[in-house]
């Protein structure tokens, strides 16, 4: 029998049996990633070892990105692009591109994906229309009619359509809001047919969030600094009133910091970025002229005011948060401008380059087992 030397067969088993990448800190079981856009791939951090980043890949020929979602069963993450007006969809083994498409329908904007990770429903920003994709294969199953939106002709703003997406826990339905236009649009993904309306609301809708249960619905809306409560079920089905109106004001120290602002603000508005902690009981949103984050206790109505958060570490710095998204626990607050927030204390942990395209993803021995949401 030929022998052959050690070192000869540790390069054969290199050469055949490449090195993985690196993982995660696992604990209790689970890798914790942090998937965050940058401006052309992904950072990804680890959540469980102090969000520290553990690395970054491109994803070529794409930039502006518009939302960002994921499908544990599939183990893909999808990113919608503006620079090709394209859906992307990215192998989470390897980080790379599995597919990637471009629909007639215009630019595909802000995306949710169901539970089971099988369909996407994609608004296509230059129609009127939400699109329900195979998360499989890109391919359209069915196309959900709402509104096209009209421009303000006092404040107009930068582009109109189909914007944003909810998803309720079960998948079951779908929220839709359209720019410019002041209604959530309600659909049944098993029929994709709109079944209800909630509104209307004071101006067109910006980001929104609904409560797990579906009672209320929180929404940032056009030229307003804090956001709106409506009915999303009733007792007569979906869609529902508006209820409440929280305005807010910057603190008066903040505003004196910053005298000499641009006259436009940023996303043309005061608030562009709401979610609701997965406890159900505060709504964050952000204050995208000023760069703060408040927090409203939502557990009964009226909402209650209870911090205000600066998301800058030094009064020169001029962040322009647009979203603001939570982990999967509820333990931390990520709002788009660099800074993580300990969502019960209120009190930043530490400082990342955040965007407003972030999700958690789950993995238990190296395989996707559930993601979050923006």
């Amino acid at each position: 029998m030929r022998v052959f030397p050690v070192t000869i067969l540790l390069l054969a088993a290199s050469v055949c049996f490449p090195q993985t990448k690196s993982n995660g800190k696992v604990v209790n079981g689970l890798e914790r990633l942090l998937y965050i856009s940058n401006k052309s791939g992904v950072s990804i951090y680890d959540i469980n070892d102090g969000h520290k980043l553990l690395r970054q890949f491109d994803v070529p020929n794409t930039a502006d990105y518009k939302g960002i979602s994921a499908s544990p069963a599939l183990g893909k993450l999808y990113l919608t692009s503006n620079l090709k007006d394209e859906l992307v969809c990215i192998d989470l083994a390897t980080d790379k591109i599995d597919w990637r498409r471009h629909y007639d329908g215009g630019y595909a904007d802000s995306q949710a994906i169901t539970p089971d990770g099988k369909t996407l429903y994609v608004p296509m920003r230059d129609s009127d229309s939400w699109w329900a994709i195979d998360a499989a294969t890109g391919d359209v199953k069915a196309k959900i009619k709402t509104e096209h939106g009209q421009n303000y002709a006092d404040h107009p703003i930068g582009g109109i359509g189909p914007h944003n997406t909810w998803m309720n826990p079960s998948g079951t339905r779908v929220y839709m809001s359209v720019l410019t236009v002041p209604w959530i649009f309600i659909a049944d993904t098993k029929t994709n047919q709109v079944i209800g309306k909630v509104g209307p609301f004071g101006k067109g809708i910006r980001p929104f969030v609904v409560r797990d249960d579906e009672k209320y619905v929180y929404a940032n809306v056009d030229w307003l600094l804090g956001f709106e409560v409506a009915e999303g079920k009733t007792a007569k089905g979906y869609g529902g009133k508006v209820l409440h109106r929280v305005e807010w004001n910057t603190p008066p120290e903040r505003i004196a910091q910053l005298p000499n602002l641009p006259p436009r603000k940023p996303h043309s508005t005061h608030s562009h970025g709401i979610n609701l902690r997965p406890d159900q009981k505060e709504i964050w949103f952000v204050d995208g002229v000023y760069g703060y984050v408040y927090a409203f206790d939502v557990s009964q109505l009226p909402p209650k005011h209870v911090a205000d958060m600066p998301i800058f570490k030094d009064p020169a710095q001029q962040p322009k948060p647009g979203w603001v998204s939570f982990s999967l626990d509820g333990k931390y607050a990520y709002p788009d401008g660099g800074a993580v927030y300990d969502a019960m204390t209120h009190k930043v942990v530490t400082y990342i380059p955040t965007s407003e395209k972030m999700i958690e993803i789950q993995f238990r021995n190296g395989k996707p087992i559930k993601a979050g949401h923006r």
